[in-house]
């Protein structure tokens, strides 16, 4: 039975080439062989990006697999603020917005990138390799004018308080009167206090 899928007319080297990766095929379940870029093998990434005509290089595992899924759709609106909006997400996610010019009153035909700095980490790789995305995707004429960061610092902030107070009560017996006695009795209290609250910073 001729199970060949080429034409009839099809020349013999093609028929060679079909014969050969039949044989390597044989016996594999090619229904399990996926080319969706977010859930294909590993493997399978570098053979997407040359089919997509894309560079992931220097891009981790999860950059890669959005990037190859967005490929189709940057190179179908190249140069559009969409298509530079896409490609930097493959990096930031949603933490990161591209406005052309005309959004932020800029110089024509430039760009800012605004950055959400709370949501992943900012680092030197990382903004270059959205640079390297967006100029893939951006219009060759356009030039990055800036970067906004959007940040939030988390520390502790320690604060620390002294009070001094000290207070001195006297206590005197009242004078006895009309007391016919040989001799003279003088009772005396006095209450001397003194409060002292030192409050240190830890680690002090």
């Amino acid at each position: 039975m001729n199970t060949s899928l080429l034409p009839i007319n099809e020349n013999q080297e093609q028929r060679d080439i079909e014969s050969i990766g039949a044989a390597v095929l044989e016996g594999f379940d090619t229904t399990k062989l996926s080319i969706n870029p977010l859930d294909c093998d590993l493997s399978v990434l570098p053979h997407l990006a040359l089919a997509l005509d894309v560079n992931i290089e220097g891009l981790n595992e999860s950059e890669s697999r959005v990037y190859l899924q967005n490929a189709r759709e940057i190179k179908k609106y190249i140069g559009s603020v969409y298509a530079v909006n896409i490609a930097a997400a493959s990096i930031f996610d949603e933490a990161i917005k591209v406005e052309p010019w005309n959004l932020h009153n800029g110089v024509p035909g430039t760009y800012k990138i605004l950055l959400d700095a709370k949501e992943k980490p900012l680092t030197s790789k990382n903004i270059k390799k959205v640079i390297k995305l967006i100029d893939t995707a951006k219009r060759k004429s356009a030039h990055l004018s800036g970067i906004t960061f959007n940040m939030k610092n988390k520390g502790l902030y320690k604060q620390a308080i002294t009070t001094l107070s000290s207070e001195v009560m006297g206590v005197y017996p009242k004078a006895l009167e009309d007391l016919n006695l040989s001799f003279k009795q003088i009772k005396a209290v006095t209450i001397y206090m003194i409060e002292t609250v030192v409050l240190k910073p830890v680690g002090v």
